[in-house]
Parts: C-alpha cells; sequence; structure tokens
C-alpha cells in the first residue's frame, strides 16, 4: 500500500463512517480501485485488518466531540452531584449497559461469520446489494419525524431491536448509521438521542472489532509498508470522521438523512453493473 493510498482510503472512511452510506462498502470498492491501478492481488484478511485499524480512527472521532459528555458522566459516575440528572452515576451505568446491550448481536455476528464477512469485502456484488439496501433504508426515515424518547427513557427492548439492526452491519454496502437511527426513530427517539446512541453504541463494537482482529494479525501485516500507511489512514480517518459527526448530527436534525438515498441508488446500480 502506497501513501497516497492509504491518505485516500483515509479520507473516504473519515466522510462515510459517520454519514449513511456505508463506510465498509466505500472502502471495499476503492480498495479495489486501487489495487487495480497498481496491480495488486486482493487480500481477503489484509483488507478486513485495514478497515478494523481505520475505524479505530474513528472510533477516536467520536470520543473527541463527545468529550465534554463524557467528561459530565464520567464526574457523575464517581460522585458528583453538580451534574445534570441524565449524567448521574445510575443514569451512565444504565445507558452504558443499554449500549452493551445493543452490541451484543453485532458480536455474535463478527465471531460466527467473520471468514463470510472477510469473503464478502472481496465481492463487487455484495457491495453493491448492500448500497441499494441502505438506500432503501434511507427511503424510510422521508417519513420519520422521531418522537420524545431520552436515555431515560430508552427501554431494555429498544436496545436490543436497535442492535438486531446493527447486526447487518458488517456487511459492505449496508450502513450501521443508516440502520441504527433509522430504527432509533421508529422506535419514537428524539433525532438528537437516536443520532447519540447510534454513536454510543459504535465504541464498543469497533473497539470490540479491534481486539478480535489484533489475535489475527499477521508478520505481514505488520511489514512497514503496510503498517505505516494504515496507521496514516487511521489518523486521517480521525481527523476526516469528526468533521463529518458534526455534519451528520445537522442532516439528522434537518430530517434529510433520505437525501443519501439517491447517491446509493446509483451508486449500487453503477456498482453491480461493473461487477457483471
Amino acid at each position: 500500500m502506497s501513501w497516497l493510498d492509504a491518505l485516500i482510503l483515509g479520507i473516504v472512511q473519515g466522510l462515510t463512517e459517520f454519514l449513511p452510506i456505508s463506510s465498509d462498502g466505500h472502502l471495499s470498492i476503492t480498495q479495489k480501485f486501487l489495487n487495480w491501478l497498481a496491480g495488486r492481488s486482493e487480500n481477503g484478511a489484509e483488507n478486513l485488518f485495514f478497515v478494523v485499524m481505520v475505524h479505530l480512527g474513528t472510533l477516536a472521532a467520536i470520543l473527541v466531540y463527545y468529550r465534554k459528555v463524557g467528561l459530565e458522566a464520567t464526574r457523575g459516575f464517581l460522585g458528583a452531584t453538580d451534574v445534570d440528572p441524565v449524567y448521574q452515576r445510575s443514569s451512565v451505568i444504565r445507558t452504558c449497559l443499554l449500549a452493551v446491550l445493543a452490541t451484543i448481536p453485532a458480536v455474535f455476528v463478527g465471531l460466527l461469520l467473520k471468514k463470510k464477512i472477510e469473503a464478502a469485502f472481496a465481492s463487487l456484488t455484495a457491495a453493491g446489494v448492500g448500497f441499494l439496501i441502505t438506500g432503501c433504508v434511507l427511503l424510510i426515515t422521508m417519513r420519520q419525524k422521531g418522537g420524545e424518547k431520552g436515555p431515560a427513557q430508552t427501554r431494555w427492548v429498544d436496545a436490543l431491536l436497535i442492535g438486531l439492526a446493527q447486526a447487518f452491519a458488517p456487511l459492505p454496502g449496508v450502513s450501521r448509521s443508516a440502520l441504527t437511527i433509522t430504527t432509533a426513530l421508529a422506535l419514537g427517539f428524539s433525532r438528537t438521542w437516536a443520532v447519540g446512541f447510534s454513536l454510543l453504541m459504535a465504541i464498543p463494537v469497533i473497539a470490540g472489532a479491534g481486539v478480535l482482529e489484533l489475535k489475527d494479525v499477521t508478520r505481514t501485516m505488520l511489514a512497514p509498508s503496510f503498517i505505516y500507511p494504515t496507521l496514516l489512514a487511521t489518523l486521517v480517518a480521525g481527523l476526516v470522521g469528526f468533521g463529518a459527526i458534526i455534519w451528520l448530527v445537522r442532516l439528522a436534525r434537518a430530517g434529510v438523512l433520505w437525501y443519501f438515498s439517491v447517491y446509493l441508488f446509483v451508486l449500487g446500480i453503477a456498482v453491480l453493473l461493473l461487477a457483471r
């Protein structure tokens, strides 16, 4: 992997991780295009390792964006009494447990279907179909106004249902944020909390995927020619991802996430035609 490839892929990951257009799908087709230009062969395991690493960059973007929330939650958890009720210890513990519950379906999928997911990343057809699925999901948001549910009103069944939706996200072209935000809005979450809970859920999922992938690291993946560009892509993904979070929050509040469906339908059809 060249430094230019790493820069391009880092930008792609940062832009697409939080916007409801599937970072995995975009990374998959971008990697294929760059490999084709360079005459390189595909390596599903290395591709998946790279994807997990750049996701860690966007995980850092979440933590930085919500740093004030995290600080208040930490203070409340440690017993501070001058914090909003939503940040008090019992509320913080409850919200974290809801996020953990929501990640369980994705963990099972990741553990049981890891090899099949790797194979899917080698398929343009899988990415094309995934883009079309995400486009259809986003169209649902046209009629969704959301509700008034916040952290205190979120039920265990809400978290589990959103987690089940997230379980389909490892497939290339299928957007995690599209699935989780759309499901949250359907369950009556406010638009702000739908985005917030979706991003909160991403923390254990991305961190868990990183830990899972570390045990399968090979010497080839740690070679300077691969790992250094990968680290650059991870850094770039984090910086660009921070800006993408700001954009996502604004779009969700405006209720226009469905705009991306048009782009995804065009992209999905184009990818399927190229895959023939």
